[in-house]
């Protein structure tokens, strides 16, 4: 059985600035959690960089795997919404098992996020998400952008998807 996560907040969220003077930023501990539960790791640098530098009415469905049959997976909606003045994002994963450490650390995710807007749990918050058919999806606002859903496939060394 899998179990599904859903939250919409900022993309702030997933960094962490230690000084809040320097330009500085680490992966949120909390979503390091997340990343090492599921033993999936995700660029956050990467995306969290180029999500800046990206214009409005544009950004991918990235989806992470541990391995290409993969039950588990991380999964990042980085459309920029012309509109949004809070670079909101929509993020989720899904756990092979639905288990109390997986739950707390999402939740732990979500509640001390500072611009927290939605948190789901259960077995079919993803579905319509991850569902290849529905792409591309198109978003009118001033220029067409076609979204594109991306997946990725990565080894990470240790996995807690067992547990």
């Amino acid at each position: 059985m899998n179990y599904e996560f859903s939250i919409t907040a900022s993309m702030s969220e997933l960094v962490w600035f230690p000084d809040e003077w320097a330009d500085e930023y680490q992966v949120h501990p909390n979503f390091k959690a997340v990343m090492d539960w599921l033993g999936i790791s995700v660029p956050v640098s990467d995306i969290y960089e180029r999500y800046f530098e990206s214009p409005v009415n544009s950004g991918h469905i990235l989806v992470f795997e541990q391995t290409s049959d993969s039950t588990s997976c991380i999964v990042l909606d980085t459309y920029r919404d012309p509109l949004d003045q809070m670079d909101v994002i929509r993020l989720g994963w899904r756990s092979k098992y639905e288990d109390r450490e997986i739950r707390r650390i999402s939740r732990k995710f979500y509640d001390e996020c500072e611009f927290a807007i939605r948190y789901q749990e259960g077995q079919s918050v993803l579905s319509e998400w991850l569902r290849e058919e529905l792409y591309p999806r198109k978003f009118h606002y001033q220029t067409l952008f076609e979204q594109r859903i991306k997946r990725y496939v990565n080894l990470m060394e240790s996995s807690n998807e067992d547990k």
